[in-house]
């Protein structure tokens, strides 16, 4: 008798909800389920209030918000994959948009601005990367101080919420073009990128070192250069996030970042990325991402109270989280078998 058919834990006897859950797992439970996500809130809040759907400047103003967390959630895609979790990426904006909104630029000094903006990024990833990859420090407690610390950072830059963003800046980061909005081209270009990205050695890798550390390190890979490399991805998506932020609103916060951690985390669950590493997509994270920000709306369509918003969207985390656990079991049960 085979192990599938021995174990009542996996046939179920026969049970309806069982087989369910089997064939689930088999067509890539997690991989659909952000699509799934978008098409329900999308379809609901069409439903009930169209316009803010499909009505003038809705894509515009929906996808100006997807930017920056679909920005963080790429990198955050990334670090997940090797099991990780990067907190710090809430210094990283806070202070992209205070130095943004303190430092008065134009032109080429502009650029060298935004390239010092991102470049800084790249620096708290490396300092994460290096602390977790070389001291073999919790990813947690590496990421929460490097967080507090470029938080830190920030409030000295900037005290209070304030200042002024290049008008320059704006120019450049809003408005169309050729009648579609940038931040669509902005979203476009990132999953662009991943379908270029997703191919290469890196991803493998990373994704290996979250599957079974020791096994990639036996095979050959290099775990702590691919880390670091992760985490300073993460860093640089961060910063950019921070520049599309202080665009946006014309001005700098110390706290502009903070709401982005658990956000960028959430849409990266919401878009089937495993909590235990080793699987996922960027580009079903930017999904995710979607799927997060239109719970607000749905909420506005319902006509509710706003705090109704952060309950639905701790329920839609908890059951992506609880999505996920099913199909990663449901993996080991068919590897065992």
């Amino acid at each position: 008798m085979s192990a599938t058919t021995a174990d009542p834990r996996i046939d179920g006897g026969g049970r309806p909800l069982q087989r369910l859950l089997r064939a689930a797992g088999r067509a890539g439970l997690a991989a659909w389920m952000p699509y799934l996500y978008v098409a329900v809130l999308g379809g609901a809040i069409w439903a009930l209030q169209p316009a803010l759907i499909d009505g003038p400047g809705a894509v515009d103003v929906r996808f100006s918000a997807v930017v920056p967390l679909a920005l963080v959630a790429f990198g955050q895609t990334l670090v997940m994959f090797t099991r990780g979790i990067d907190l710090a990426v809430g210094g990283v904006i806070s202070t992209a948009t205070a130095l943004l909104a303190t430092r008065g630029a134009d032109g080429a000094t502009l650029w060298l601005l935004i390239a010092a903006v991102v470049a800084l990024g790249g620096v708290a990833g490396l300092i994460n990367g290096v602390a977790v990859a070389v001291t073999r420090l919790q990813p947690f407690i590496v990421t929460l101080a490097t967080w507090s610390i470029f938080g830190g950072v920030a409030l000295l830059i900037l005290p209070q919420e304030g200042g002024a963003s290049p008008p320059a800046l704006s120019e450049a980061l809003l408005g169309s073009v050729l009648g579609v909005p940038k931040a669509v081209w902005v979203v476009a270009l990132l999953l662009a990128l991943w379908g270029w990205l997703r191919h290469t050695r890196l991803i493998t890798d990373l994704r290996a070192i979250g599957s079974d550390e020791q096994r990639a390190r036996l095979i050959g890979v290099p775990i702590a250069r691919r880390t670091i490399q992760a985490y300073v991805l993460s860093g640089l998506f961060a910063a950019l996030a921070g520049v599309w932020i202080a665009a946006q609103t014309g001005s700098g916060s110390p706290t502009a970042g903070d709401p982005f951690i658990l956000s960028s985390v959430a849409a990266v669950v919401l878009g089937g990325t495993s909590i235990f590493g080793g699987t996922g997509s960027a580009a079903a994270s930017i999904v995710g991402a979607i799927a997060f920000l239109l719970i607000p709306d749905l909420i506005a369509a319902l006509q509710l109270e706003s705090f109704w918003s952060t309950f639905f969207q701790g329920a839609l985390l908890i059951a992506a989280v609880t999505v996920s656990s099913i199909a990663a079991q449901l993996k080991r049960r068919r590897g065992a078998a």
